[in-house]
């Protein structure tokens, strides 16, 4: 009887833990469509046509877990001297930039790829081992805004693992 109620608690908590993965990985902008963002960052025009590596704007990606947002330095960087536009001047996204670089305030994107807590993307590990942005975001370099070409869920992350032929135990994303 004992054994019996504790197995009927462990079921219902697994149950209960898969359901929140479920939920959580399903939270925040939808595949499929384009999430608007504060301004109009056009991928296609800077990793596409510009070929600017990912990198130079998610400057993180190798060597920490989140590749990160860009702070509204990296796109003054090129867009900006001495807080004046370079090109483009009347372009609404850059009038947008100029009035966020001038207050000094971060560009509030939107964040498009979100985990669950209790799973893990260390993103330097995927990019040391080869992997190309690519391949889990897709084709950015022909995307005027970032899309969701799949959701990120368990069961697609185990399958790339095993087509790599690398560890699939629970403690290399849940730690």
């Amino acid at each position: 009887m004992v054994k019996s109620r504790w197995a009927a608690f462990g079921l219902a908590g697994a149950i209960a833990l898969a359901g929140t993965g479920i939920f959580a990985a399903t939270q925040g902008p939808a595949s499929g469509g384009p999430t608007e963002q504060p301004i109009a960052f056009r991928h296609d025009l800077h990793a596409g046509k510009n070929q600017i590596p990912c990198q130079y704007c998610h400057y993180s990606a190798d060597r920490s877990v989140d590749a990160g947002i860009p702070a509204v330095q990296v796109c003054a960087g090129c867009h900006l001297a001495a807080g004046q536009p370079l090109f483009r001047r009347d372009s609404t996204g850059i009038k947008q930039l100029v009035a966020y670089w001038a207050e000094q305030k971060p560009i509030p994107w939107v964040r498009i790829y979100k985990l669950p807590d209790h799973a893990h993307f260390p993103h330097m590990r995927h990019v040391k081992a080869g992997l190309i942005c690519q391949d889990c975001h897709g084709p950015v370099e022909t995307m005027q805004a970032i899309q969701k070409p799949q959701e990120l869920w368990m069961g697609w992350c185990v399958q790339c693992h095993r087509d790599r032929q690398v560890r699939t135990d629970c403690a290399v994303c849940h730690y």
